[in-house]
C-alpha cells in the first residue's frame, strides 16, 4: 500500500493528497489541483501524515 499525506494549500486552503516517498521532504514542489499554487511541504498550511 502506498503511503500518502495530506497538505493543506497555502493559497487557498484546499486539502490534498500526496505520495509520501516522492514528495515529502524531497525538495520537490507540490502543485495544489484546485488554484494550481506551487509549494514545498515545508510551506504547507498544514500536514497530516
Amino acid at each position: 500500500m502506498a503511503r500518502i499525506f495530506w497538505a493543506e494549500c497555502p493559497e487557498c486552503s484546499e486539502l490534498f493528497h500526496a505520495h509520501h516517498g516522492e514528495l515529502r521532504n524531497s525538495g520537490t514542489e507540490l502543485l495544489c489541483p484546485t488554484c494550481g499554487a506551487e509549494f514545498l511541504d515545508t510551506d504547507a498550511a498544514r500536514i497530516v501524515e
